[in-house]
């Protein structure tokens, strides 16, 4: 029983790390290609990226409102009713992409003007930003087709999405950023290219495996599952904002710094981005797990599943503590072109660590909560986390204006979501 528990753990998980894996890893992979132009550039591009990531985070409700349904519908072989919600997914993640580019098209000026740059940096910012939120609906498209194909169980093609993605965007930002000079504008079309390719194939295969669910005579109760679909929706939209207003929040203050620690900030985020994905990836798979044993009439408290996801997590939140603790100044060498010593010491690197433990946690309480469908709860704690988070660092900045402030702040709000996060699951 338990070997069986680890492999399904395993084969929906792996695919979603190597996923996960990838888009910071191209994220920092475009960071260097900037730092090699210039460190405005690089600047300019960790405000465009901050801004867009905002919007991006508002809809992942796409991906993470729609995996544990898809599941459940198709565990009770509900196929009527699985086949209209994915359309009808699908039209929202249209309909929003198109919607969020014209929002950011129109007002890009003025949010990166809230980063207070300079006028060559506020150019640049926004060549990136509004060449960079062209692929929005292609974005959205792409998140909402890998959710429901991880929903069917068909892991493998979130990662072979992924490397479209990552493949396209690296080879068209090193064609559009260095070879033509267009700099950051052009690292940001490369992004928007590499997102149309990756929903084209995500599209493609799940048609394909719709085709293999073929209709019957149940009946679609349309009402309840756009019904579902938006309270689910609200609930994780409302949580997205708090949570990616909190973290805007944090790289906003550290432009105010300078122009180095507004770089440093940004690959730090990046960094621990990388880190917090192997345990992300199992908190993705767990949805699909959970809602498949929860529409069985199974309990998921004290069941094998659960004590699977505890330990797997509790590995991996040691070794990556141990790991940036003890490689931080190397691995933030490795991505900036510019010397940031100056700014890395002890105090940081372990908040740094810190943040990577207690957020496995924090990250596996999320998608189990999701699997036994408590959104409700999974947005009040992402609440509380955010505010907690942004008062604490508030307050600790009129004193202690520093990058580390920043991690002490991130470092609380983790702290409240990990043990909110246990106590909802009873």
């Amino acid at each position: 029983m338990i070997n069986n528990v680890r492999k399904d753990i395993w084969v929906n998980s792996y695919p979603i790390f190597l996923w996960l894996a990838l888009e910071p890893i191209v994220g920092l992979i475009d960071s260097k290609i900037a730092s090699v132009i210039n460190l405005e550039t690089l600047s300019a591009i960790g405000i465009g990226e901050t801004i867009y990531f905002v919007f991006i985070w508002v809809f992942i409700f796409l991906a993470y409102g729609t995996t544990p349904l898809v599941s459940s519908l198709n565990t009770k072989k509900e196929i009527n009713q699985l086949n209209y919600f994915i359309k009808f997914g699908r039209n929202v993640s249209v309909i929003l992409g198109l919607g969020s580019f014209f929002i950011l098209f129109l007002s890009s000026d003025y949010l990166i003007s809230t980063f207070q740059p300079t006028d060559n940096i506020q150019l640049l910012s926004s060549d990136y930003l509004i060449y960079r939120c062209i692929g929005l609906p292609f974005y959205l498209v792409n998140m909402h087709s890998t959710a429901v194909l991880r929903g069917l169980k068909y892991a493998k093609i979130t990662f072979y999405s992924a490397l479209i993605v990552s493949i396209s965007n690296i080879v068209f930002s090193l064609f559009f950023g260095l070879f033509l000079g267009l700099g950051a504008g052009g690292i940001g079309f490369a992004s928007s290219l590499a997102f149309f390719c990756a929903s084209i194939y995500s599209t493609m295969i799940l048609k394909k495996q719709l085709n293999h669910h073929p209709s019957n005579q149940e009946n679609i109760d349309k009402n309840t599952l756009r019904k579902k679909f938006f309270n689910v929706g609200v609930y994780i939209l409302i949580r997205s904002l708090f949570l990616t207003i909190f973290m805007a929040y944090l790289r906003n203050r550290s432009s105010l710094m300078s122009m180095q620690e507004i770089a440093l900030q940004h690959i730090l985020l990046q960094l621990w981005s990388v880190g917090y994905i192997f345990v992300d990836a199992i908190a993705i798979a767990s949805q699909t797990l959970i809602s498949e044993l929860v529409s069985k009439k199974e309990k998921y408290q004290k069941s094998v599943l659960q004590k699977e996801l505890i330990t797997v997590t509790t590995v991996i939140s040691l070794l990556l503590a141990l790991t940036t603790f003890l490689f931080l100044e190397y691995f933030v060498e490795i991505f900036g072109a510019n010397n940031f010593n100056l700014y890395i010491n002890l105090q940081l690197r372990a908040l740094v660590a810190l943040s990577l433990f207690i957020g496995c946690y924090a990250f596996l309480w999320d998608g189990v909560l999701l699997g036994l469908d408590r959104s409700k709860q999974f947005s009040f704690l992402t609440i509380v986390s955010s505010i907690a988070g942004f008062l604490v660092c508030a307050y600790l900045l009129k004193t202690q204006n520093t990058i580390s402030t920043l991690w002490i702040g991130l470092n609380v709000s983790l702290v409240f979501r990990s043990l909110l996060g246990y106590v909802y699951q009873k």
